[in-house]
Order: C-alpha cells, then structure tokens, then sequence
C-alpha cells in the first residue's frame, strides 16, 4: 500500500467542504467531530480537516492537522469507500495521535452507517 497523500484524496473546494458540514452525518466522541456524505464518485475515500482558531495558536493548529492526517493516510483502506469526510477535534481535546487513529477509524465507519 502507497503511504502518500495525493490532491485526489483530499476535500479541496470551499463548497465541498459546506456541503459536507450542511448535509453530511455528524458522529463524535470525545477526540474528534466527523462529518460524513456519499460523494459523487465510488473512489477511495476523500478527506477535508478543519481546525477553528478557538483550538490554539498555529502551533498547536498544525499539530491537529498533521495527526490528522498522519492517521487517515495510514489507515484509509479501513475506511468506507465512496465518501467525502470533514474532520476537526472536538472542543477541549489534547491531540493525541493513537486517539485520533482509534477514533477516525471508529466514526468513519458510524457516519458513513
């Protein structure tokens, strides 16, 4: 298995990322909030992080993001095919990388159910 992170894996559209948030299914826990929808194609699945301001300073920001995505290019053949993902951690949350894999995996697969 390739252990990159291409464009075509990745939510890059302002307006994918609303039609995500507006009509996806939201699923949480104590980690991460997920937003899952069917995308328009039955690819692999795509994945958009968003980290609000609220959660820190840039530093504490781009730590977010590279667990993020450290965790979704590692597992994404565990994830269901055929959808758009938008994550973002929960109000509160330390980022911990062995956290966000477990809980990615877990709400992956209750979004997309």
């Amino acid at each position: 298995m390739t252990q990159i992170f291409p464009k075509h894996y990745r939510v890059l559209r302002g307006d994918d990322f609303t039609r995500i948030l507006r009509r996806g299914n939201c699923a949480a826990d104590g980690t991460l909030v997920l937003f899952a929808i069917a995308s328009r194609s039955e690819s692999s699945p795509r994945l958009g992080v968003t980290i609000p301001k609220k959660t820190g300073p840039a530093v504490v920001r781009n730590h977010w993001k590279r667990l993020i995505r450290e965790a979704y290019r590692t597992q994404r053949k565990q994830l269901p095919p055929g959808f758009d993902f938008v994550v973002r951690p929960k109000k509160g949350a330390q980022p911990n990388g062995e956290a966000i894999r477990r809980s990615l995996i877990k709400l992956a697969n209750r979004g997309a159910g």
